[in-house]
């Protein structure tokens, strides 16, 4: 045999690179990344795609201006390239969503397709839903048997009956709301244990055996008080435990206990405070309550920086505040605060700012204002907040300088989360409202005294405050004008000169998810209202208590107040402008996106007017405006502006293609909070 020779070294380095290289180019072939052009689905006739793609975990890639902004800055969105390892968790999380909501028999299937040239993928599931099942038997265990009235108003407060399908999601409410129910009738460890669900695939149908732990049936045995902090001194202890309203041998209640956790709150006295169960210390089935927080400084003097969308325009001011805590006793809080600024201060002509703030100015819109405060926050030896006010406004406008004076009685009462109304305000208005116009001559007022009683009842049930996804609001509002001061009058002899009248105003806003990650939202808005004077003349109701359309929370495509009936009065021989109409009309749809994080978008329609009377309404007066709005959702309220164009102008006319983009036809709008 040929001796074998070796190889030289440099040789053997350079065919292990050679090796090395090949093998890392074969691998990155292999690798290849396509974008994910589509995810589709076929098969699911009850169930759309467009919640399908919320379900599963796997996501299409952005549209190109999206990526476009995210090749240059850290927003917009990177592409989405295929995975085939996260097709496991999508068909995981379908098969869940399918059976939590009846579909047991449901099959998956899916299928991709790659293409080399464009290197994209598109991503196809294949569903079999088969037949959808309704609520069977339904039977509860654990109920007390000692109680069985009880019992039946607690199962009313499980949604779901065998004309239903099933669904998981209901049949989770449905045990919250019986727990809750058992909570608030002294049954303090009350929850849920384990559901058994057995499918029936002969006959469609979910049988449920729901197994709940409800524990003693508790009563309150005593309240005491830990109190922290500066001004724990100054308050009494016996005082807080009257503000709490709970007397020692009442039957357990949840709900109670978080409402006069909120009473005690609200009382300002508190930097934080709790109201719980000592579950250590129950005895013989009775159960004490400890109310224990951190009482800060009882006098505080702060200034303040006012932002704020009063009016539908955007204003900025400053003022002071003086408060003090426990005033003479009881958790009554005393409030002196002043504030002054301007409205609308993206409009404001700077050069002229702080040259004048006279009526015969027009261009400079702004406020002054204020107002001596005391708040009782138990009124009655009932759980009513009470609130005594007396202020000094001006109010200047475009055409005319407002002047409300007066004193105000309200009471607000307490109502539970869960009834339809949850909050009541009955108040008490006794007002001077002064409106002086300008005019060649000088300056021309029309002088009126109110005397208002009146009610504010709302219900908000959504889900997020801030970012409702899901739930409603509504308001209802209805004053009386000068009734109680005709009667005063006449009961004295004397003549009343003066006009009455009444005021009502409904509105209704309706959310609701368009995707499952909450980040699309459907809100829906629809106000009306109406003014009427029922004796005397209508030209003696005050134009501080008409109603005006426009603006930041009304129709965004125009300006604050811009959309109201103006009457040309005369005064002295002199004509002034008095705007303002005793009829509204509001509606809004507006479709709400959270993009990047706390960042989002809107796009809405708004539409609506104000007429003189509700006879003169007329459709085709009624203002449309559509337009787009960019949102940032900071912790304490969202901050937005939105640009408003006017798609149909009833006092114009002419078409848009031969109206001024800007100063005819958009108008933009900055906010905090949503628009409704």
């Amino acid at each position: 045999m040929l001796p074998v020779k070796s190889l030289p070294v440099q040789v053997t380095l350079i065919l292990a690179m050679i090796v090395l290289l090949s093998q890392t180019f074969t691998e990155a072939q292999t690798r290849q990344q396509y974008e994910l052009n589509s995810i589709s689905f076929s098969g699911n006739t009850k169930v759309s795609s467009g919640n399908l793609e919320q379900i599963i975990y796997t996501v299409e890639s952005p549209v190109w201006l999206w990526k476009f902004i995210n090749s240059f800055s850290g927003f917009g969105a990177p592409p989405v390239y295929f995975d085939s390892t996260t097709i496991q968790y999508d068909m995981r999380a379908l098969s869940e969503y399918y059976t939590s909501n009846g579909f047991f028999q449901a099959e998956f299937n899916y299928s991709y397709t790659l293409d080399s040239v464009e290197k994209v993928a598109n991503l196809r599931y294949e569903i079999s839903e088969g037949v959808q099942s309704k609520y069977g038997e339904i039977e509860f265990f654990g109920f007390p048997r000692e109680d069985p009235g009880l019992v039946a108003e607690a199962v009313k407060g499980f949604p779901a009956d065998s004309t239903m399908f099933f669904n998981q999601s209901v049949v989770k409410a449905g045990i919250d709301n019986i727990t809750v129910f058992f909570e608030n009738n002294g049954y303090m460890l009350a929850r849920f244990d384990s559901t058994i669900i057995l499918r029936d695939t002969v006959s469609n149908r979910a049988h449920l055996q729901i197994y709940l732990f409800l524990g003693k049936k508790y009563s309150i045995s005593s309240l005491s008080v830990e109190k922290k902090g500066e001004g724990s001194d100054a308050v009494e202890d016996e005082m807080l435990i009257r503000l709490v309203g709970i007397k020692n041998g009442e039957t357990y209640n949840l709900e109670r206990i978080r409402l006069s956790q909120v009473r005690l709150y609200r009382t300002g006295l508190f930097s934080s405070v709790a109201l719980n169960p000592l579950f250590s210390d129950t005895v013989n089935s009775t159960v004490p309550l400890m109310i224990s927080g951190t009482i800060g400084n009882i006098h505080e003097l702060s200034p303040e920086i006012l932002m704020n969308n009063q009016s539908n325009t955007f204003n900025v001011g400053a003022g002071g505040i003086f408060v003090k805590k426990n005033f003479l006793g009881e958790a009554r809080k005393l409030s002196i605060s002043g504030s002054a600024g301007y409205r609308d201060i993206f409009r404001t002509n700077f050069d002229r700012m702080f040259k004048t703030f006279s009526l015969q100015d027009t261009t400079i819109k702004g406020y002054v204002d204020a107002a001596f405060r005391i708040e009782q926050p138990y009124i009655f030896n009932r759980p009513i907040l009470g609130t005594f006010e007396t202020y000094f406004r001006i109010n200047k406008e475009d055409n005319s300088n407002k002047r409300n004076y007066g004193g105000k009685l309200s009471l607000e009462f307490e109502l539970p989360r869960y009834t339809f109304i949850n909050f009541i305000t009955a108040y008490y208005n006794l007002e001077v409202a002064d409106e002086l116009f300008p005019s060649i001559s000088g300056i021309k007022q029309i002088n009126k005294t109110l005397s208002i009683l009146g009610a504010d009842l709302r219900s908000s049930h959504v889900d997020n405050p801030l970012f409702p996804t899901k739930g409603y609001n509504f308001s209802f509002l209805v004053e009386e004008a000068n009734l109680l001061d005709y009667g005063v009058t006449n009961l004295f002899g004397s003549e009343f000169n003066g006009t009455l009248f009444y005021k009502t105003a409904i509105t209704g806003a309706y959310y609701f998810s368009l995707n499952r990650n909450l980040t699309s939202v459907l809100g829906v808005k629809l106000k009306t209202g109406h003014l009427q004077a029922y004796a005397g003349d209508d030209a003696g109701i005050a134009t501080t208590r008409r109603y005006t359309a426009g603006g930041s929370n009304s129709i965004r495509g125009w300006a604050a107040r811009q959309l109201a009936p103006a009457e040309i009065r005369v005064l002295d021989n002199e004509q002034v402008i008095v705007q303002g109409g005793n009829f509204i009309l509001e509606g809004s749809v507006e479709l709400r996106m959270k993009v990047f994080g706390d960042f989002g978008y809107a796009a809405f329609v708004d539409y609506g007017n104000v007429w003189k009377n509700h006879t003169r309404f007329n459709i085709p007066e009624v203002a449309v405006a559509g337009g787009l709005g960019l949102r940032y959702y900071s912790p304490f309220a969202p901050f937005r502006i939105d640009f408003g164009i006017k798609v149909y102008d009833p006092y114009d006319k002419r078409p848009i293609s031969r109206k001024k983009f800007f100063g005819e036809l958009m108008e933009y709008h900055f906010g905090i909070g949503e628009a409704f």
